[in-house]
Formats: C-alpha cells, structure tokens, sequence
C-alpha cells in the first residue's frame, strides 16, 4: 500500500512539474511584451517607431539615408521588429521611457546583428527614482549574431524605489570599403 500512495504522489508532482513547466514556457513565448512597443509591432504610417524616441527620420531626404530605425519583417516574435543600420554618418539610435509601478530586475530581449570589424552594440537600462539614475544595467556586443538570440541585461539594485525606466538601443558605427554597414536587428523587449 505504502508503494501506490507513493506511485500516486509521484505521479501528482511530475504532473505538477509539467503543467508548471507548460505555463512559464507558454508565457515566456506568447506574452506579449510588458513595455510600451517592446515587441516593436507599433509603427506609424510613415514608418516611425511609436513609443520610442529615435534618430530616425523616415520622410528626410539628404544626401544620405537618414531612415536608420526600420520597420523589419525579419521579426523573432510577432509581425515586426526593429532593425537599426549604420548610415555611414551616425549610429542609429531608439530610446523608450516609461513608468513602472517597481523595481525591476532584469530586462531580456532578442536580437541578431552582422557587424563590422571591431564595432560595438548595446542596449542600456536605467531605472529612475524622482528623475534620478538610481541602477542601471547594460547588454555590449561585438561580434555578429547570424541568428535570432536571447540577451538578458542584470539590473542593478542599489534601491528599492523606482518610478520610471529608460531603455537606449544603439546600433553599430562602423562600415569597412564595399559594406553596408552595421545592423543591428531587436525584439521582444521585457522587463521582469
């Protein structure tokens, strides 16, 4: 008897573990992002990134392309994602400040990226207490990333008040002869 109430309670943990596992590995991949356009699927009809604050300018015609922050199709969750290109004069640039209700402690995201020789890109966090940096946390990369990649940034926690968050993405600054430049494809940005 002593054998079937244990085969019944080990039965009733692995079914337990599983339905467990099943809800973190369904969350993980079907929520949708907890930040404002963190699954960049917001674009405007001019193809402006909504939420975001960019360097970009979609509608601007210099002699060079000034459309740094696009739209993309090559998305690792959703429609879209936003892919960030060298231009050949300046790096581009997406920035996102928002409130949040706590502290955070990580923020995680996807991204891929074909770089140049000796270039850099990064995603950089800062959490704000009454318009002051109290922790922060950064993602540096410098090496091409060929397919889509979990990157996880550690935040920070020096204090337990927080009232906003800001989040920089800036792509690569760096083109050698007969290239196109840096890029720098993002996803599927949350905070935990």
């Amino acid at each position: 008897m002593a054998n079937s109430s244990m085969k019944k309670a080990a039965v009733f943990i692995i079914y337990v573990l599983v339905i467990a596992w099943q809800g973190c590995t369904k969350e993980h991949n079907t929520s949708p992002s907890n930040l404002p356009n963190g699954d960049f699927e917001g674009w405007t009809v001019n193809d402006e990134l909504q939420a975001w604050k960019t360097n970009s300018c979609p509608e601007c015609y210099p002699a060079f392309n000034s459309y740094v922050v696009q739209k993309t199709t090559e998305a690792y969750h959703g429609q879209y994602a936003a892919k960030l290109i060298f231009n050949g004069v300046y790096s581009a640039v997406a920035s996102d400040l928002f409130a949040v209700a706590s502290h955070p402690m990580l923020l995680s995201g996807y991204t891929k990226c074909t770089l140049d020789e000796h270039d850099t890109v990064f995603v950089k966090v800062q959490v704000f207490s009454n318009r002051a940096v109290v922790d922060s946390g950064q993602w540096v990369n410098t090496v091409s990333i060929p397919m889509y990649k979990q990157f996880i940034v550690p935040i920070t926690q020096s204090s337990t008040h927080a009232d906003s968050v800001l989040i920089t993405v800036r792509g690569g600054n760096k083109m050698s002869a007969g290239s196109n430049g840096s890029v720098l494809w993002i996803d599927y940005l949350s905070i935990h």
